[in-house]
Order: structure tokens, then C-alpha cells, then sequence
């Protein structure tokens, strides 16, 4: 009999899509995150974060938001904070 672990554990991985529907919907749930400021692009489980942003605090909620999502393999934050 073949085993089905390696099978059921690709079926499981989600698409770069949907890490990405799921990244930009927790983004977007979150007040401290201003509505668009971040854009958030996804290849091979791999999140790149880009965008402009007001204080350090929301740089550190948007990583908190995005860092475990399920089939997230590493972040690159690319984002930049302008304060004033």
C-alpha cells in the first residue's frame, strides 16, 4: 500500500494566492495598519511587504499580522516608515 502522508501534505499547502488573500484580509482587519498603505506579494510561500507607513508601531502590527500565517515560508519587509 502507498502512503498517502506526502500526498495529503501537498493537498494542504495553500496557494501563493490564497497566503495572499489571507495576508491582505488580516492587514486590512487591522486598525493600527492604515487601509493600503501595504501591498503584499507572494511567491513560493515567500510574503514581500511594500509600502509607506507613519510609525514603527504599524510596521510591528503588519509583521505580526502576516508572520504565521499557515504556508508562510519567510517575510521580506520592504516597507518604509516616514515619520513627521
Amino acid at each position: 500500500m502507498r502512503s498517502t502522508s506526502s500526498r495529503s501534505s501537498e493537498s494542504a499547502r495553500l496557494t501563493d494566492a490564497q497566503i495572499a488573500a489571507e495576508a491582505a484580509r488580516r492587514l486590512a482587519w487591522d486598525s493600527a495598519v492604515p487601509p493600503g498603505a501595504v501591498r503584499v506579494k507572494v511567491a513560493r510561500g515567500r510574503i514581500t511587504l511594500s509600502g509607506e507607513l507613519q510609525r514603527e508601531a504599524q510596521r510591528a502590527a503588519m509583521l505580526e499580522d502576516v508572520t504565521r500565517l499557515f504556508g508562510v515560508t519567510s517575510v521580506a519587509d520592504r516597507t518604509v516608515v516616514r515619520q513627521g
